[in-house]
C-alpha cells in the first residue's frame, strides 16, 4: 500500500526520521546497521549519498543546499512529500515471524525501482511562459529512504518512507521548488508500480501471491487470513471507533484514522517485541517455516540444493512455459497481441505483458476514447500477471504506439514523450459520426415552413415559449438537415419546447419517437413532452440488424414503420459515441427523416466512451441554443446554476454560503437532516448523492429513522438482492475479478465461448490455475475466463454481489432491472404498500398496484430509493434538495456532477460536504470531461483548449421584416468552422428561412467554449 502526505515541519521530520538514536528498526534490507539512505539524481548532483544525517536532512527539507544556497525561501513554504510504501501484512509476517530477511531486500528493491520511475516520469518544476506557470519535466528528485518495521499499534509492519524534498534542478541547471502535483495525483499509479515490482521480487524468491484488492494489492499465498487479521490491531481499533460513532462509510473511517493517529511508540526492548510477535503467531498455529522452506526450494536457495534439483526445476519451468505457450495459442484471437512465430519466441514475461497491455487498452477504451499512458500502464499492472512490471509494460506500450495500434496525442508543453493515446477504433467511430451528420445535410423534409413555425408553436404550447424555446422548436420543425442539435442549459424548459414540437408534428401527420438513456428519463419524456418513448438501448437492440440486413420482410416492416419519422433523443450528453454512431446508421438505413439531439453538454456525459454530443456541436452541427434558465425561482439558485453551468463550482459554493454544511460523516448528516424535516417537506425534498457508498448509507439511515418513528411499519421481509458490480467486459476475462459469493448472470443467447447457457450462476471458488467454479444449484461448472473472446460484445454477462435488504411497509424502492411485460423498469420508483404471506405489494410510479410473490425474481432486483445518484437525478426537477458530495471521491467530485446536483432544484438547496475548502478546490480542478479521439490528436477543439479563433460576423439577412444589419446587438459573433481533416458536419438550415421573435437577443453572459453554430446565425 502507498500513502502520500505532506511534510509539515522540516525539523519535526528530521527528529522523527533521522534522529541519531532511532530504534524503530529491527531488520534492515541487508541486515546491516544502515537505517537510511539518500536517493535520486538530484541528491547525487548535490553530493548527498549514504546514510542520512539529521542536520543535512533538516537543511534539505528547509530548502538549503549543501553549498548554503537557499531555494524557494518563502513564507509557508512546502517542505516536501512523504511517500510511505507499506508491504502487505503477509510479507511482514514472513520477515519478522518466519525470519526471511530476503523479503525485506525485495521490498527495498521494489521501493528503489519505484522511486526511480517516479523520478523519471513525475518530477517537475515550473517556468514562466507568457505570464503563465508551465510544468516542465526535470527527471530529478532529492529524497531520503527510511526503513521501519512496526505499525502505530506495534504490529509487524515493514514499510519504507521515501521523503521527497521540495527541490528539483531545472534543465538550465537552476535549483527551484518541486512541482509535486503529478506525484500527488499519481498516487495509485505509484502504488501499482510498487506492488508489481514487489510481486515480481517475491515470485523470484519462490513465493506465490494472491491479488486481494485494487491497485494490485496482494498477500503471500499460504499465510492464513486469521493470522493477518490478528496482526492488524490498528485497523481493528479504527473499526471499533467507527462503530462507536455510528460511522459506516470508508471516508468516515479515514477521518477516524487521521484524528486518532497517535505518535508511534518507541520500544526499548526490540528483542522482546520480536519474541512477542513469534509467540502470538505460534498461538494461532503459524510459524511460517514450512512456507519459507517451500519458497526457498522453489527459488533454488535451499541449503540442500543440488545440480539435480536445479535440473528438475529447469525442466519444470520449461514445461510450465510450454503450457503457457500452448494455452496462448488456444485463446481467442487478440488483435493487440502478437501471434505466430512472434509469440513462439517470446519470454513468458513478455507474453504476459502483451496480454496485460491489450486488456488494459480494452478496459479503458470501454469508458474513454483516449487515456493517459500512465493510467494505461497502471491498469495493466493491476491485473497482477506474473513477472509483469512497469518496464515490460512500458516497452509494450511503446511497440503499440510505434505500430500505430495506439495513436499518440498532441504533446503538452514541457512533456517528454507521449502522455495521451487513443485507438484506431475510437478515431474511426468519431470520424464516422461527423461524416453521418455531414451526409444528412439537406436530406430531411421540413415539417412546416420556418415562417409559419413560431405562430403554430405558440398556439400548440400550454404556456408561451420564450425566445430560446421558440427558436429551438422552429429549427426542429423547419430544418432540412437530418441531424439537428438543441443545446439547452439545465432548467431551460426543453420538455415544454418538445411538447409543442410534438403537437405541431402530429397535426401534420408526422410520427415522433423519443429516446433516452434510462427508463426514468423515458418516463419523464413521455409524461413531460407527451412523446411516446423508449430507451436508446432497446431501440438499438431491436433495429441495429437493419444497418446490414436488407431485402427481408423484417427490414421492410421496420422501414415502413420509421420512414419519415422523427427521433428525439433527450439528455443526449449521456449518449456514448458507439450508440451515437448506431443511431445515425439506423436512421439512415430505415429512412428516418430527422434525428433531433437535445441536451446540455455541460451536464453528465456518457458512462461509456466518447462525448459525441459536444463533438457534433464543436464540429459545426446544425443547432440552436436555449440559455435561459426558467427552473430556479430564487436569485441565489439562479446565480448558483449560472456559475455551475460555466464550470465555476467553487464560486457557486461560496454563493450558497451557510447552505453548505461540513461534516466528517456527510452521508449520515444528510440523512439526519432529511429525517428532521416535517412530513410535507420530506415529500418535497430529494436527496442526491455523488457516490454509490454515500447513497447506500443515506438509504439505510433514513430507513432506520423512519422505522424508529413508525413511518415505515411492520416486521417486513429480508430479501436477498443482487447488486451489479461495476466492471468492464474485459475485466470479466480475469479470474482475479471473481469472488466467492458473487453471482454471474448470463443473458439471452448465453456465453458460447465458455459454454454457459442463459441463467444465474453462483461463484463458489476461484482456482489457483485461473479457472472459476460456478454452481447453478444442480451442478458445478468450471470455466476459464480467458476463453471469453476479447473482441466479442454481444454476449450479456453481468457480475453481481448479494446483499440483504430489509423492506417494510411504506418503504420507497427502485428497480435495478427490467420486467417490461409488467411495466417495471430499471431505475423506476415504487412504494411498498404491504408485506405478508402472499408477497410484497407495491405501487409503481404510474399508480399501478402489483403483488409480487415471495419467489418473484424482481424482488431480487430492487433497492431503497430515499437517495438517488446523480445519473438518476439528471432530468429530475424538485422543489428542495439535499446534495451530498465528498472531496475524497476524486472522480465523482467534478463540475458536471456538481452542475446536476445544484440545478435540479427550484426553491431551496442544502449541500453536505466532508470538507468545504478541499471540495471547492477539487471541483475547480476537475471539470469531469470525457475524452475525444479527434480532440486528443489535435484535429478538433471541443472543450476550448486551444483558445477561441478570431470571431466573424454572420449576416442572416432579413427575417420576418427584421433587418439584422440594423440591429447589430442581435447578432452573435460566430467563430469559423475548425480547419482540419474532418469536414464540417453540414450546411445548416438557412437563417433566412427562420422567423425570429423581435425580442430575441444573444446571451452576453455565455462563457461556454465557443461553438461554431451555423443554424440561425444567432446566439439563442
Amino acid at each position: 500500500m502507498l500513502s502520500v502526505a505532506s511534510v509539515r515541519s522540516a525539523s519535526g521530520a528530521a527528529n522523527y526520521f533521522a534522529k541519531d538514536d532511532f530504534k524503530d528498526n529491527y531488520y534492515t534490507a541487508d541486515g546491516s546497521a544502515e537505517q537510511s539512505a539518500w536517493g535520486g539524481e538530484g541528491a547525487g548532483a548535490l553530493g548527498l549519498e549514504g546514510e542520512v544525517s539529521k542536520q543535512a536532512f533538516e537543511e534539505i527539507l528547509g530548502g538549503t543546499l549543501p553549498s548554503g544556497e537557499g531555494v524557494a525561501q518563502v513564507e509557508n513554504r512546502r517542505n516536501g512529500v512523504d511517500l510511505t510504501f507499506s508491504a502487505p501484512k503477509s510479507v511482514s509476517l514472513m520477515a519478522y515471524v518466519a525470519g526471511d530477511k530476503r523479503v525485506l531486500s525485495a521490498n527495498m528493491a521494489a521501493v528503489q525501482k519505484t522511486m526511480a520511475w517516479v523520478e523519471k516520469n513525475l518530477a517537475e518544476g515550473r517556468k514562466d511562459v507568457e505570464g503563465r506557470k508551465v510544468p516542465v519535466q526535470t527527471g530529478n528528485l532529492v529524497y531520503a529512504l527510511f526503513q521501519h518495521d512496526t505499525s502505530r499499534a506495534l504490529d509487524p509492519q515493514a514499510h519504507v518512507h521515501a521523503v521527497v524534498a521540495n527541490l528539483t534542478q531545472m534543465p538550465d541547471g537552476k535549483w527551484q521548488a518541486l512541482h509535486a502535483d503529478k506525484i500527488w495525483s499519481s498516487n495509485t499509479t505509484i502504488g501499482a508500480v510498487y506492488h508489481a515490482y514487489l510481486r515480481a521480487g517475491l515470485e523470484k524468491l519462490g513465493y506465490s501471491v494472491e491479488l486481494k484488492g485494487k491497485h494490485g494489492t496482494f498477500e503471500i499465498a499460504g499465510v492464513p487470513k486469521a493470522v493477518i487479521d490478528a496482526f492488524s490491531q490498528r485497523r481493528e481499533a479504527i473499526l471499533e471507533k467507527a462503530a462507536e460513532l455510528g460511522i459506516v462509510s470508508a471516508k468516515g473511517r479515514d477521518g477516524i484514522t487521521t484524528n486518532t493517529r497517535d505518535p508511534k511508540l518507541n520500544v526499548d526492548d526490540r528483542d522482546g517485541l520480536l519474541k512477542g510477535w513469534i509467540d502470538k503467531a505460534a498461538a494461532l498455529g503459524f510459524d511460517g517455516r514450512g512456507l519459507l522452506a517451500s519458497a526457498e526450494a522453489r527459488s533454488g536457495l535451499s541449503a540442500v540444493d543440488s545440480r539435480l534439483d536445479r535440473g528438475f526445476r529447469a525442466v519444470g519451468e520449461a514445461i510450465a512455459g510450454a503450457r503457457d505457450l500452448v494455452g496462448g495459442f488456444l485463446r481467442p484471437h487478440d488483435p493487440l497481441v502478437d501471434s505466430g512465430l512472434a509469440r513462439v519466441t517470446q519470454s513468458p514475461a513478455t507474453a504476459r505483458s502483451q496480454l496485460a497491455v491489450a486488456s488494459a487498452v480494452r478496459i479503458l477504451s470501454e469508458r474513454e476514447a483516449a487515456f493517459n499512458v500512465h493510467l494505461l500502464a497502471k491498469t495493466a499492472l493491476d491485473l497482477g500477471l506474473k513477472g509483469v512490471t512497469i518496464d515490460t509494460v512500458e516497452q509494450r506500450i511503446g511497440q503499440l504506439v510505434e505500430n500505430r495500434q495506439l495513436i499518440p496525442g498532441v504533446a503538452r508543453a514541457g512533456d517528454k514523450g507521449v502522455s495521451m493515446v487513443t485507438t484506431q477504433e475510437a478515431l474511426r467511430t468519431e470520424e464516422s459520426i461527423l461524416k453521418a451528420v455531414e451526409v444528412g445535410a439537406g436530406r430531411a423534409a421540413p415539417i412546416v415552413p420556418a415562417a409559419d413555425a413560431p405562430t403554430r408553436l405558440q398556439a400548440a404550447a400550454d404556456r408561451p415559449l420564450n425566445a430560446g424555446q421558440l427558436a429551438a422548436a422552429t429549427l426542429i420543425l423547419s430544418s432540412d438537415d437530418r441531424t439537428v442539435t438543441v443545446q439547452g442549459v439545465a432548467g431551460a424548459g426543453k420538455s415544454t419546447m418538445l411538447q409543442a414540437v410534438a403537437r405541431v408534428a402530429a397535426s401534420e401527420g408526422g410520427q415522433i419517437l423519443g429516446l433516452a438513456f434510462q427508463n426514468k428519463m423515458v418516463a419523464d419524456l413521455s409524461e413531460g413532452a407527451g412523446i411516446k418513448s423508449q430507451t436508446i438501448a432497446s431501440f438499438v437492440l431491436a433495429n441495429e440488424r437493419f444497418v446490414t440486413e436488407r431485402d427481408t420482410p423484417r427490414f421492410e416492416a421496420a422501414q415502413a414503420k420509421f420512414a419519415g419519422a422523427m427521433l428525439v433523443v433527450d439528455e443526449t450528453s449521456m449518449v456514448s459515441s458507439d450508440d451515437m454512431l448506431k443511431l445515425h446508421r439506423i436512421t439512415e438505413a430505415l429512412g428516418v427523416d430527422k434525428l433531433v439531439l437535445v441536451g446540455d453538454r455541460q451536464q453528465l456525459s456518457s458512462i461509456d466512451a466518447g462525448k459525441s454530443f459536444a463533438m457534433i456541436q464543436a464540429a459545426g452541427g446544425t443547432m440552436a441554443r436555449m440559455d435561459e434558465n426558467i427552473r430556479q425561482r430564487t436569485d441565489m439558485l439562479r446565480t448558483v446554476a449560472a456559475l455551475a453551468n460555466v464550470g465555476k463550482a467553487g464560486e457557486a459554493m461560496k454563493v450558497l454560503g451557510d447552505n453548505v454544511h461540513e461534516s466528517a460523516s456527510a452521508p449520515e448528516t444528510a440523512a439526519d437532516m432529511w429525517l428532521a424535516l416535517p412530513g410535507g417537506d420530506r415529500e418535497a425534498t430529494a436527496v442526491f448523492a455523488s457516490g454509490r457508498e454515500s447513497r447506500a448509507i443515506i438509504n439505510q439511515r433514513i430507513q432506520d429513522g423512519l422505522a424508529a418513528e413508525g413511518t415505515v411499519r411492520g416486521e417486513g421481509i429480508h430479501l436477498t438482492v443482487y447488486e451489479r458490480v461495476n466492471l468492464t467486459r474485459e475485466e470479466l476475462r480475469y479470474a482475479s475479478t471473481y469472488q466467492p459469493g458473487q453471482t454471474l448472470d448470463v443473458g439471452r443467447g448465453g456465453a458460447q465461448d465458455i459454454g454457459l447457457e442463459k441463467g444465474r450462476y453462483d461463484v463458489t471458488r476461484v482456482m489457483p490455475n485461473g479457472k472459476v467454479e460456478l454452481s447453478d444449484g444442480r451442478r458445478k461448472i468450471r470455466f476459464d475466463p480467458q476463453k471469453l473472446s476479447p473482441t466479442e460484445k454481444r454476449d450479456r454477462l453481468e457480475l453481481t454481489h448479494k446483499k440483504d435488504l430489509h423492506v417494510r411497509e411504506g418503504d420507497r424502492v427502485r428497480w435495478t432491472a427490467n420486467d417490461k411485460p409488467r411495466d417495471l423498469h430499471n431505475a423506476a420508483l415504487a412504494r411498498v404498500l404491504t408485506v405478508d404471506a402472499n408477497g410484497v405489494t407495491v405501487e409503481t410510479a404510474g399508480q399501478q398496484r402489483l403483488t409480487l410473490d415471495l419467489g418473484d425474481p424482481m424482488l431480487s432486483r430492487l433497492d431503497l430509493a430515499y437517495a438517488l445518484n446523480m445519473h438518476m437525478a439528471q432530468g429530475i426537477t424538485t422543489d428542495k434538495a439535499i446534495t451530498v458530495m465528498d472531496s475524497h471521491e476524486r472522480n465523482l467530485s467534478n463540475q458536471r456532477l456538481f452542475n446536476v446536483g445544484v440545478t435540479r432544484v427550484r426553491d431551496e438547496l442544502t449541500m453536505v460536504v466532508d470538507n468545504r475548502e478541499k471540495l471547492e478546490r477539487q471541483l475547480d480542478l476537475n471539470p469531469g470531461n470525457k475524452t475525444s479521439a479527434l480532440e486528443t490528436v489535435g484535429r478538433l477543439d471541443i472543450d476550448g483548449k486551444k483558445g477561441s479563433p478570431p470571431p466573424v460576423k454572420f449576416d442572416p439577412g432579413p427575417i420576418d421584416g427584421i433587418n439584422f444589419a440594423d440591429h447589430p446587438d442581435m447578432l452573435a459573433d460566430l467563430p469559423p468552422v475548425p480547419d482540419g481533416p474532418i469536414a464540417p458536419a453540414a450546411a445548416a438550415t438557412k437563417a433566412s428561412d427562420l422567423k425570429a421573435p423581435p425580442d430575441l437577443k444573444p446571451d452576453k453572459g455565455d462563457l461556454l467554449p465557443p461553438l461554431p453554430e451555423r443554424s440561425l446565425g444567432l446566439d439563442l
